[in-house]
């Protein structure tokens, strides 16, 4: 039962924010905090077993006649994802306490953000694809209430709308596929789903069942042609890109191929069909991210570029691939977090985001410009961060997959460097200029505490990688 629970507590603490803001701001934020911390260490109290190598079971049964069964298992890779889940938003939730104006309102945002928490936990923890499908909706419908949380903005209103329109209409494709795919195992669970490999593969329809699952997955986690509405969807509050394009939304697509690798991978048009995708959106992310001038639209097509990278990774279909795929999740997770809440903090205190209008800022904030240096560091790849060794080894792979892929992962790799150097020059670096919107100084300790801990885990990873090989290898166990 302990699994459902943990499922449903952000669901159930959903309506406590709006209750609590009439006491306050800081008892808001402080109560759907503690919902999250509850379901954290829910979490972490299974963690031990997890990491012997069980797998935790809990099943409800519903409608059984009809297949519909509230069912949850918790392995590795259900572990790894729902403690990003779960964590970061933590992170996320004191952030928002800081960054969010007295004009927001704030019990409605942070219940818009418990929804969407609870559906991602959900999602990862699901061991039923009917169950696993409705969680999937649900991350469209309060990612679309996160991202036009603005309600002022057109551009909010459109890139919420256009967020809904594509992730929903993949997810659509994807319940065919999920239905085709529970047709020829014989059971809607993953569990046993994940047994079935060989049938699956075998079959007359797994071709359709793959590229309608993988268009789910793509729309999710914007893989090319997909792309372009993660970047609209960043006239969002800081807090939702920091939160749904860096560790949770973004990632649902990822872990779902993972999730479904032993079933769906190891064929022909598996390698092609998702290694393609994700080189070319590493390359063309990457690309498009050299030239913005805007601080998240940099980091959006950066994100981009880096969730190719797992694809790409995914998509090899050897075990050494998903190594590199799960590490990097981890890798990515950090870094892209704390620099999406320094782009935060940058706008929040001059008041713009536009490189163009920036510069000098590493005298002037100090604390954010360590932050943002050792995130984007690690982000260009640069030993001893933990960027580095997830890029080193998707550049290996790359290597013994074949020339021509090996030529195209570097050119994404460098196009990393460049456009990482940049956010950091062109921000924090030359003379202060006396022309800024509004002069800008580092904020509180409360508005950069939750990015600068991300950055000690990027220093730690780096330095100690061999903390994380347990997490890892049995995760990659887990795919």
């Amino acid at each position: 039962m302990s699994l459902a629970l943990i499922a449903a507590l952000p669901f159930a603490g959903a309506l406590l924010p709006g209750l609590m803001i009439r006491a306050g701001r800081t008892a808001c934020a402080t109560v759907t905090g503690s919902v999250t911390l509850l379901a954290f260490i829910l979490l972490m109290l299974e963690a031990p077993a997890v990491l012997r190598g069980e797998v935790i079971h809990t099943r409800i049964d519903w409608l059984p006649a009809l297949g519909l069964q509230a069912n949850f298992f918790l392995d590795a890779l259900g572990l790894l994802f729902a403690g990003l889940i779960l964590g970061i938003g933590l992170l996320i939730i004191l952030y928002a306490r800081f960054y969010l104006a007295k004009s927001d309102p704030m019990g409605q945002f942070y219940t818009y953000l418990l929804l969407f928490q609870g559906a991602m936990v959900g999602i990862v923890l699901s061991d039923n694809i009917l169950l696993l499908l409705i969680f999937w909706e649900l991350t469209s419908l309060s990612s679309f209430l996160l991202i036009g949380y603005w309600k002022h903005l057109p551009e909010g209103r459109q890139g919420a709308r256009m967020a809904l329109a594509v992730t929903g209409l993949g997810g659509l494709a994807m319940i065919a596929g999920m239905l085709i795919l529970g047709g020829i195992a014989g059971s809607y669970d993953i569990s046993v789903i994940l047994t079935a490999g060989e049938a699956i593969r075998a079959s007359e329809w797994y071709l359709p069942a793959l590229i309608l699952i993988l268009l789910g997955a793509f729309t999710k986690s914007a893989q090319f042609p997909f792309h372009f509405w993660l970047p609209h969807a960043m006239a969002a509050p800081t807090p939702v890109s920091a939160y749904l394009h860096s560790a949770t939304m973004v990632k649902a697509g990822l872990f779902l191929m993972a999730r479904l690798w032993p079933a769906l991978a190891g064929t022909d048009a598996w390698f092609w069909l998702v290694a393609t995708t994700g080189l070319v959106t590493m390359v063309l992310g990457a690309l498009i991210a050299l030239f913005k001038d805007d601080l998240k639209a940099l980091l959006a097509f950066s994100t981009v570029s880096h969730l190719g990278f797992v694809t790409f990774c995914l998509g090899l279909g050897t075990r050494e691939g998903a190594v590199v795929a799960v590490f990097h999740i981890i890798n990515h997770a950090t870094f892209k977090a704390a620099l999406f809440m320094t782009a935060g903090i940058i706008d929040h205190e001059a008041h713009s985001r536009d490189i163009r209008r920036l510069g000098g800022l590493r005298t002037l904030m100090p604390v954010t410009f360590l932050i943002a240096l050792v995130a984007g560091l690690s982000m260009a790849g640069i030993p001893p961060l933990n960027g580095f060794l997830s890029k080193e080894l998707m550049l290996e792979e790359a290597a013994h997959t074949g020339l021509g892929w090996a030529a195209a992962a570097t050119v994404g790799a460098l196009l990393s460097v460049a456009y990482s150097l940049r956010y950091v020059a062109h921000v924090f670096l030359g003379p202060v200029r006396d022309d800024y919107p509004h002069r800008p100084h580092d904020p509180g300790f409360g508005m950069w505490a939750a990015p600068a801990l991300l950055a000690v885990l990027v220093v730690l990873i780096g330095a100690m990688p061999q903390a994380m090989a347990q997490l890892v290898a049995d995760s990659v166990g887990a795919v």
